[in-house]
């Protein structure tokens, strides 16, 4: 009873704990917002090109949307006039008056320069305040819609494009998807479990635990968000209750089966804990170290959206790491026996010997042919490898939204009707301390047409600011401006501008280059920092705790080269795949480091488990059986936990947002390929080969 009443006490902490923070705490959601400068640092090119803009040109700056009219057989002299009144209208209406609108008789003054060659596109800007962000974006948005489409012409197609509305639908698309989210995460472990394990308590127990956890992780973030110790995404709260629900299901299982084990032995449930634990606590500590300090490697990004995942992850890292040596155990001790219903274990009762399982004979069949499987399972991890030489990056944020989004058709409409590099053309300002000359602007802004990659050039108003000192003039790249050749051409004008000022008669000018284009230059030079800068440090950290677990120098070296290569292959596979199947031929700049992150330090989770065994088994048997039982006793619940995990992990699929889905798709490849491949498979056939040098 003794030691019930201290499994009864743990468990009413952490009922307490989270009852009096979810009554008392925010919850994380409530403090969703916008990265500054789009996620980057504030001495960036781009970031500082904009600040200097608004600097010379204060009344042009804001935040872009716009109004999109459409009609396949051409938009008529009616449909247009309609349109711009509707538009126009926002100027007259109190709950708009800090938006800026073009008035209808000007849009229609200058018709030839918002109606594509073809007469079947028009658009109408519209300037909102850039103070704007997160649901109050949306929600103005919302309302602007409502507005224009009740007023406008209901013979064309309407649709909203632009940075504002863009925001606007990505805030909306989180919104609408955490619930979905939620209950098909629960739902499917809870399927799954009562499928795999036929136990109805156990199916409870893991989603038990991840609810009190979740409770607790969630006004944590909640009450650092408010503090303002750090900023939450909407994708980096939906990855981590994705993360901690399956990490929560893992501990259980382990929990469970060495639980299930220790039954047979001992008569009183608390003491069987006791003794599971002991044995389990290991993997479970190294476990959920390994995630934590990945996480931790998130701070050194330079791209804001990489570190708002560290505090988040770290937070959840700490307390699942707490409740598996804690509150899981609490949960299933309690339960006793009966948690295994109808198959309960028997105090006394000897584990069923003889019975030839799937692992039984993996165990077997590796252990007796290592050098084969090493062969086999390497060319199939080094040839899908290969495929990462295809591997292209894509920075076009609309391209993730759904087909029939607005900001989505009204971003292929203008683009169809005048050309994609008119959907986010750059801005050059060339600053001098001489009054600049505005003839020296229009053959400034001539001679940049000339230029490679340039499709034309032109102003804004008056080429020069009142004070004179600042000529701008925009620029229109040919084709995507979220192309790698549109941001080679960035990167080009921004080297060459200052002599390309001076050819034009501007002496001694700062050039600055601002815009989509620009913007995306910085963050892919960013990006390649931060991707090789945290891998390595992901890679090297995990490697010392691998060290200190095993107390060797070479298992690390293996277990972490292994979880690289099986990486490189999901990677390679998932490019393949991805572009067959699903015709992407671009993956998210942002997929390979969270992947890597992911994968990583998850895979390594079953490793450690692995290895944990075999060493225990090593203790009373020869090397080569200890790798046989410890794949085969391991083999059931790791086998089931990695399948949880993937198939938790594709529940990502069901968001709207493709970078999501694609993401949660190779997450389930790769914890596929760990669980099924590398772990069972390439892991022991490395050991046994190794021998003695193996370090286990």
């Amino acid at each position: 009873m003794k030691g019930k009443r201290r499994y009864v006490i743990t468990l009413l902490i952490w009922i307490v704990a989270a009852a009096i923070l979810s009554f008392t705490a925010p919850g994380s959601k409530e403090f969703v917002k916008n990265n500054e400068n789009f996620g980057l640092p504030a001495d960036e090119p781009s970031i500082v090109a904009a600040e200097k803009v608004k600097e010379f040109f204060p009344g042009d700056s804001g935040l872009p949307a716009m109004a999109v009219i459409r009609n396949e057989d051409g938009l008529t002299d009616e449909q247009l006039s309609d349109f711009t009144e509707a538009v126009g209208s926002i100027a007259d209406d109190p709950e708009f008056k800090d938006l800026k609108v073009i008035p209808a008789e000007a849009l229609l003054g200058q018709k030839d320069a918002f109606l594509s060659e073809d007469g079947t596109v028009f658009f109408a800007p519209v300037t909102l305040p850039e103070k704007l962000e997160g649901h109050d974006l949306m929600t103005v948005m919302g309302d602007l819609k409502e507005k224009v489409k009740a007023d406008a012409p209901e013979d064309a197609e309407i649709n909203w494009t632009g940075p504002a509305s863009i925001a606007a639908d990505a805030t909306e698309l989180f919104s609408r998807a955490d619930v979905v989210l939620l209950v098909s995460t629960v739902g499917l472990i809870l399927v799954l479990l009562l499928i795999i394990y036929r136990s109805p308590l156990l199916a409870f127990i893991p989603l038990v635990g991840a609810g009190i956890v979740y409770a607790v992780v969630d006004r944590l973030i909640g009450i650092g968000a408010k503090t303002e110790l750090f900023v939450t995404e909407s994708q980096a709260l939906s990855i981590m209750m994705i993360l901690l629900f399956a990490v929560i299901t893992d501990y259980s299982l382990l929990i469970f089966s060495r639980f299930r084990e220790e039954l047979r032995v001992h008569e009183h449930p608390a003491q069987a804990m006791k003794e599971a634990m002991h044995r389990v606590k290991e993997p479970i500590f190294f476990s959920g170290s390994t995630i934590f300090l990945a996480m931790l490697t998130l701070f050194t990004a330079l791209y804001e959206p990489y570190r708002n995942f560290a505090p988040v992850f770290a937070i959840a890292a700490v307390a699942m790491l707490a409740a598996g040596l804690t509150l899981l155990p609490s949960l299933f001790a309690l339960a006793g026996r009966k948690a295994f219903w109808p198959s309960i274990p028997k105090y006394g009762e000897k584990a069923k010997t003889g019975k030839r399982t799937i692992w039984s004979r993996v165990a077997g069949a590796v252990t007796k042919r290592p050098v084969v499987f090493l062969t086999v399972v390497l060319a199939f991890l080094v040839l899908s490898s290969l495929n990462v030489l295809n591997y292209r990056e894509s920075f076009d944020l609309v391209k993730a939204f759904p087909d029939d989004l607005s900001s989505r058709q009204g971003y292929e409409q203008l683009a169809a009707g005048f050309g994609e590099g008119e959907l986010a053309p750059g801005t050059v300002l060339v600053v001098s301390d001489e009054d600049i000359d505005p003839e020296a602007a229009v053959k400034l802004s001539e001679r940049l047409a000339d230029e490679p990659g340039i499709e034309r050039t032109g102003f804004q108003g008056h080429p020069v600011s009142e004070d004179g000192h600042a000529a701008r003039m925009t620029v229109t790249f040919k084709g995507s401006p979220y192309d790698s050749a549109a941001l080679e051409t960035a990167d080009r004008l921004r080297d060459e501008g200052p002599s390309l000022a001076e050819e034009a008669g501007i002496q001694d000018a700062e050039f600055y280059l601002s815009g989509e284009s620009a913007l995306n230059a910085d963050l892919k030079k960013i990006n390649d920092r931060d991707t090789i800068l945290v891998m390595t440090a992901v890679a090297l950290l995990i490697a010392v705790m691998l060290g200190f677990q095993t107390k060797s120098v070479v298992a690390p070296i293996y277990l972490i080269g292994t979880l690289i290569l099986s990486y490189a292959a999901t990677l390679g596979l998932s490019v393949f795949l991805f572009d067959v199947f699903l015709g992407q031929d671009a993956l998210s700049y942002r997929i390979p480091l969270y992947s890597f992150v992911f994968l990583v330090a998850l895979g390594v989770d079953y490793s450690i488990m692995l290895i944990a065994r075999i060493r225990e088994e090593k203790q009373s048997h020869d090397l080569h059986d200890a790798v046989r039982l410890g794949i085969e006793r391991t083999g059931g619940v790791i086998s089931s936990a990695g399948l949880i995990l993937a198939a938790t992990f594709l529940v990502l699929a069901t968001m709207p947002v493709n970078e999501l889905k694609l993401f949660g798709m190779m997450m389930a490849l790769g914890i596929l390929i760990d669980t099924f491949i590398v772990r069972p498979l390439l892991i022991p056939a490395i050991i046994l080969l190794l021998g003695k040098r193996s370090g286990i």
